[in-house]
């Protein structure tokens, strides 16, 4: 591996010129060590000074998604592999911390890719990701939270998946196609790519998506004790909540307008729009701007929120259904089973065998 030229500290751009996105610090710290494991000398890269700068940080702090992309881009001149793919290689689902604890504590590949989608902005908030069930084909797909798109997060987001799915099932011979929503790369990317997924690869689509045989979903996953899934649930729970709070986006705006009223079934886009303060038209188009229309924020909201409910079996699925807003049961079954392919009561009856909780049956 040649080593890296020396180079001036990355900085992030003045407010103006940036985002506002941000990524965790982990995805700085993991890019540095995954090059120092491959050889090259990370302080002659990036200086001694910025290494211990990022080094004394609180290991939550956000940083600009334009600093990680400043430091992929230096290393990517000089390395003779995808930085983004390296890193995929590198990461081990525990170095997402209990995002990558509650995927190994999950029963099978659906549960695990619901559970990143629904944690997904504890790590950054430049995407969403959506997995559903769509025509017998599993997919999990980036959604842009503002008109930033940065191709290199996401050919790392989707090789990750990629590899974990294989760790986490023990199936190295998983295949997966994959859309990628920037134009297609020069030879030598393409072939790293296509040995990356292995399946079919399309460039310049509407948005980034890993697809894989509906049979995927079901693998099951058995690294990790089941039994600690609801308490890291919790755990990041309250930790979305914190984010979304401080949060300037938006689609994090719209959320927590919406969040309150919920169980009452009152989510109109007239009132939302209202309580956001802007037109119906420009909430439609803000939403647009990042890949959304209010019916998907809604959808996507109802969907990460019942995980959770699921897992306290003093609620019924009779309450269940009128704490999401559904105007009635069979709505809420028609739901649930589009989301996650199975029926609400199949679903729970899989986590009462499992042992996920040891509260009293519910309806």
């Amino acid at each position: 591996m040649t080593p890296l030229a020396r180079v001036s500290t990355p900085r992030p751009l003045p407010a103006e010129q940036a985002s506002l996105c941000t990524v965790h610090l982990g995805y700085l710290l993991m890019l540095i060590d995954s090059l120092r494991q491959d050889g090259v000398d990370v302080e002659a890269a990036f200086g001694a000074d910025y290494l211990r700068e990022l080094s004394a940080l609180d290991p939550n702090t956000r940083r600009p998604i334009e600093e990680w992309e400043a430091l992929a881009d230096k290393a990517q001149a000089h390395c003779h592999r995808d930085v983004a793919l390296l890193m995929a290689e590198f990461v081990k689902p525990w170095d997402t911390g209990p995002i990558g604890f509650i995927t190994m504590a999950s029963h099978n590949l659906r549960e695990a890719a619901e559970s990143l989608a629904q944690f997904y902005n504890l790590l950054n908030d430049v995407y969403i990701l959506q997995a559903q069930l769509i025509n017998q084909r599993f997919e999990i797909a980036m959604e842009p939270l503002s008109t930033h798109h940065s191709p290199c997060l996401e050919r790392l987001t989707l090789a990750t998946i990629c590899w974990h799915a294989r760790w986490l099932s023990r199936r190295a011979d998983l295949r997966f196609d994959v859309h990628f929503a920037f134009p297609q790369p020069d030879a030598t990317q393409l072939s790293a790519l296509q040995k990356t997924f292995g399946g079919e690869l399309r460039f310049d689509t509407a948005r980034s998506t890993l697809l894989g045989p509906a049979e995927y979903e079901l693998l099951p996953v058995s690294r990790g004790d089941h039994g600690v899934q609801e308490t890291l649930r919790a755990q990041l729970m309250a930790e979305m909540a914190a984010l979304q709070d401080a949060s300037t986006s938006f689609v994090h705006k719209i959320e927590r307008i919406i969040q309150p009223r919920l169980s009452t079934g009152e989510v109109t886009l007239d009132d939302i729009a209202a309580e956001a303060g802007v037109s119906v038209r420009t909430l439609q188009t803000r939403l647009e701007e990042s890949g959304l229309n209010f019916r998907t924020l809604l959808d996507r909201m109802r969907h990460a929120q019942v995980l959770m409910y699921m897992g306290d079996l003093d609620i019924s699925l009779i309450d269940m259904a009128h704490m999401l807003g559904f105007a009635t049961q069979s709505s809420f079954h028609h739901a649930f089973k589009r989301w996650t392919g199975m029926t609400p009561g199949a679903y729970r009856k899989q986590r009462l065998k499992a042992g996920i909780s040891n509260k009293g049956a519910a309806n």
